[in-house]
């Protein structure tokens, strides 16, 4: 290229910089200006997290627990209105019993007291110390080791996993509970053996329940053969002014309002059926971000990782091919996919996720339950559900009869 050719276009380009400068400005000042505002809004958001007061209650069964998981459904209603940090239920197996547990922000201790005796009246519950302070601060250490992982979803959000109605028959005898899996491997434990399922929810934001339905439907749209509708923007009047200058002359105008007809509907099967259904049901409902942990302790006398297989298989009956389940989040789990400096690595991530267990930390890859499908992992088990782990109290506190005269 010619020196004159060069020398003209670099004139070229310094007279739009010289006529344009501010244009140029305003862009950066406003690049600048967003990046600060986002900055502000997640310092706003991570202030609104930090909860200095958290509260650990026991909740303590009454024989005389008839109520299938809608109640807890309810209960889950009732908790989708925190804003404030998040509530972490945990399933934990110790001494070969099985004890419900909830860590959540004192401030909302009544309204979690309050939910759960509206649904379970006969039930107990009582302030305790962090069960933790039973273990040491930091393991695995010389005498302890453990095995934990994070669990995800297989598929996508809006795909649901089974949920309690698939598992109750119309005979209350035929009915069977999830959770009795999870309390017979517990009492199958030795004494100095734990095990702890810990579940973190929070309600969705606005904005992240608004993604999580439009997914939802789009999927269904699609399984449907539904054209997904797009709002019309300006660049598409712009788009298309240009598609019909080029083309007007030989054909005919096409315009962005023009509505596009849709070619016969597809024919659905009945798993489709069942598949739309299911995610119609499961985006209609109160959603959580959720996360879900493993936990197993024990000493290193007798530890034994297959006795994990065993609590998997507790998750597994959750799962459905053609709609969702759980599956174990390799990249988070105290497992190593290569054996470079492997027992090293291996110690040093199992105190990373020791700590995060400790401290209820939500996961890295968290997922979006529904109450229906919390309500199915974390209740409590009914009357018929008999095993040497669980523990039932064997009377429940009532209210004092009206009109007891007192001095």
């Amino acid at each position: 290229m010619p020196f004159s050719t060069i020398f003209y276009y670099l004139s070229f380009l310094g007279e739009i910089l010289r006529e344009f400068w501010w244009l140029l400005a305003l862009i950066i000042l406003g690049k600048f200006f967003i990046n600060l505002n986002k900055k502000y809004k997640e310092k706003k958001e991570k202030e609104k997290e930090e909860i200095k007061d958290w509260v650990i209650l026991q909740v303590k069964i009454n024989r005389e627990i008839l109520q299938t998981p809608k109640a807890m459904e309810q209960v889950f209603n009732g908790l989708h209105v925190i804003e404030k940090g998040h509530i972490c239920l945990e399933l934990v197996g110790m001494e070969r019993e099985l004890y419900f547990i909830i860590r959540a922000p004192k401030e909302y201790k009544n309204l979690v007291e309050s939910q759960f005796y509206a649904q379970y009246p006969e039930i107990e519950i009582k302030e305790i110390d962090d069960y933790f302070l039973r273990l040491p601060a930091h393991l695995p250490n010389k005498d302890f080791d453990l095995w934990g992982t994070e669990i995800i979803l297989e598929k996508e959000n809006y795909y649901p996993i089974k949920v309690y109605s698939y598992f109750e028959e119309l005979k209350e005898e035929k009915r069977i509970d999830p959770i009795s899996s999870f309390a017979e491997s517990i009492a199958k434990l030795q004494k100095s053996e734990w095990f702890i399922l810990e579940i973190l929810i929070k309600p969705l934001s606005d904005k992240d329940e608004e993604k999580f339905i439009n997914e939802g439907r789009k999927q269904i749209n699609s399984v449907l053969g539904k054209k997904e509708e797009k709002n019309i923007t300006w660049q598409d009047w712009v788009g298309a002014f240009f598609q019909n200058l080029l083309s007007g002359l030989s054909g005919s105008l096409v315009w962005p309002t023009d509505e596009k007809k849709n070619g016969p509907s597809p024919v659905i099967s009945p798993g489709e059926k069942n598949m739309v259904a299911s995610i119609e049901s499961k985006i209609s409902q109160l959603s959580f971000n959720t996360s879900i942990r493993l936990l197993y302790i024990s000493p290193k006398k007798i530890f034994n990782e297959s006795n994990i297989s065993a609590f998997m298989a507790f998750l597994k009956q959750f799962n459905s091919k053609n709609l969702n389940g759980f599956k174990i989040n390799k990249d988070v789990s105290t497992i190593l996919k290569t054996r470079f400096l492997q027992n090293r690595r291996l110690f040093l991530k199992k105190m990373d996720f020791y700590q995060s267990y400790l401290e209820r930390k939500r996961a890295q890859d968290a997922m979006i339950l529904n109450t229906e499908e919390l309500a199915t992992i974390y209740h409590f088990p009914a009357l018929k559900v008999v095993t040497p782990a669980l523990i039932r109290v064997l009377s429940k506190k009532g209210e004092p009869p009206a009109g007891l005269p007192v001095e």
